[in-house]
């Protein structure tokens, strides 16, 4: 795992991220649709078949700025991404989704016959009713370690959507 075959840095941590995310939705059964272009700062939609039919919008970072310390992780988001995120009046509620990384390439991941390991994880965070912001480039944003992005939590948002709950 040396060689990056020419794809910058940046764009294998989207792959990454995007593998992730497909894993966790693919598991807890939900179907997931690319949103292209991302002009609103919704890379994926996430939706399932509960009764409401609910949706989840998402907005995936990646990151190998995190230390893995603390119960909160300060990440720096573009302006751009959170004056959408922190939307209220929306059909269907969105979030970030930060995916932690070792900065060491080899460490992401380890695949034997018996495993697939994807190093370090996601979390998840709704930004909606936040204050905006008067910073020009990027706001840093808090995301709970508590809110770590598992089947069984994605299971409980699409569940929350469904009953017309807040994220």
């Amino acid at each position: 795992m040396g060689s990056s075959l020419g794809m910058a840095r940046s764009a294998q941590q989207e792959c990454f991220g995007d593998a992730f995310l497909l894993a966790v939705a693919g598991v807890a059964g939900c179907a997931v649709s690319l949103r292209r272009p991302d002009d609103d700062s919704i890379d994926w939609t996430l939706s399932c078949r509960l009764p409401r039919r609910p949706k989840l919008d998402v907005q995936m970072k990646t990151w190998t700025g995190d230390d893995g310390t603390g119960d909160i992780i300060r990440y720096p988001l573009r302006r751009k991404n959170y004056d959408d995120l922190i939307l209220t009046d929306v059909l269907a509620p969105r979030i970030l989704v930060l995916v932690t990384l070792p900065d060491d390439l080899k460490e992401w991941m380890c695949l034997s016959p018996d495993q697939l390991l994807l190093r370090r994880c996601g979390y998840w965070a709704s930004l909606a009713g936040q204050p905006p912001s008067d910073n020009e480039t990027s706001i840093t944003v808090s995301v709970s370690r508590a809110n770590l992005l598992t089947v069984e939590a994605l299971r409980d948002l699409m569940e929350r959507i469904n009953e017309g709950g807040a994220l």
